[in-house]
């Protein structure tokens, strides 16, 4: 790509980003936003409604001099299918660019099956709606680029190429649930961009955390950050005994405090969120009780429940949207 064709696809960019994140905006807004001339932009709207990406929507009150015109994102130029991998079902919901639902099922878990089999159904989603671009993908372990480099469990997708052996003509992104799921919960609580969280799921697949620190996901040299289930503060080496976990057994509580002591010394979180269905604020009242004894207070972050499902949705839909604002059409 020379030179030229970069600066032309950021200004194409930056455009689309306005335009998804907004209900409509006029040139003008859009040139003041860019620090680009109005020229400019002038011509790469126009482009963009040639080719449907952008809806002319008419002329904007008069505010004393020439009526502006108002341009908005046209929300069926483009559909994203979320796909959530999980032990006992998939779940899928397709939806336009500003992330109206479509459609929404769930259908047997394909972790257990050959990825061909994922493969092949996304192909009838693809042919039932041509409009799909984008398909964004959750998955319950490790994901280092496109590869699935840890998952317990099911051996057919460790270490698999995902984009290789799915072999889709759209763009694909795999993501880690747990990295989904802490986005999603900055996006919906109105959060800074810069906010530190930690987010906790004990999850039918083992215990996981998606960590977002100074507003930065992180995920380590190879992707591995967040696999707390080795974290050696149990007799067997791991986080939880084998036995799993009660909220009503005084060791468990012990268990999480230490949890949290460890991740409050290591990267210092504002919050510590937990899934709704697994603790509750009494015992999450009895966890802070308990790691006040042994740790500074003032450094301590706020402990919350939450509603995981709700917040990995909103997290893969915010990774879709963050794929379509690069893509190139």
């Amino acid at each position: 790509m020379t030179m030229q064709d970069q600066v032309k696809a950021n200004i194409i960019r930056g455009i689309r980003k306005l335009l998804l994140n907004s209900h409509s905006m006029s040139k003008a807004e859009i040139t003041e936003a860019l620090s680009i001339s109005f020229p400019t932009v002038s011509k790469f709207i126009q482009e963009m409604v040639n080719r449907g990406e952008v809806l002319s929507l008419g002329l904007l009150p008069s505010a004393g001099g020439r009526r502006a015109r108002n341009f908005a994102f046209n929300p069926d130029f483009v559909h994203t299918l979320l796909v959530y991998l999980e032990k006992e079902e998939t779940k899928y919901v397709i939806t336009d660019a500003f992330n109206k639902k479509i459609q929404e099922d769930a259908v047997e878990s394909f972790l257990k099956q050959d990825p061909r089999a994922l493969s092949a159904f996304l192909r009838t989603k693809l042919i039932d709606d041509p409009s799909i671009r984008t398909i964004a993908m959750g998955i319950p372990g490790a994901v280092n680029g496109d590869v699935i480099s840890y998952i317990p469990g099911y051996p057919l997708y460790a270490n698999q190429n995902m984009r290789d052996i799915l072999n889709l003509p759209v763009e694909i992104i795999i993501e880690n649930d747990m990295n989904a799921a802490v986005i999603g919960y900055q996006n919906r609580k109105g959060l800074s961009s810069d906010a530190s969280l930690v987010y906790i799921y004990m999850g039918a697949n083992g215990p996981g955390a998606g960590i977002l620190i100074n507003g930065k996901l992180v995920k380590g040299h190879t992707m591995f950050s967040g696999e707390i289930s080795f974290i050696p503060i149990n007799d067997n080496n791991r986080f939880l005994p084998e036995s799993g976990f009660d909220l009503e057994d005084e060791r468990f509580i012990a268990l999480i405090s230490k949890l949290i002591q460890t991740i409050s010394a290591l990267l210092n979180p504002s919050q510590i969120i937990f899934h709704q269905s697994e603790v509750n604020e009494l015992f999450l009242n009895k966890v802070n009780e308990n790691v006040r004894r042994y740790f500074p207070s003032e450094h301590l972050p706020e402990l919350y429940v939450s509603d995981w499902d709700k917040d990995y949705k909103e997290g893969l839909w915010d990774i879709a949207k963050s794929k379509l604002c690069e893509m190139s059409f």
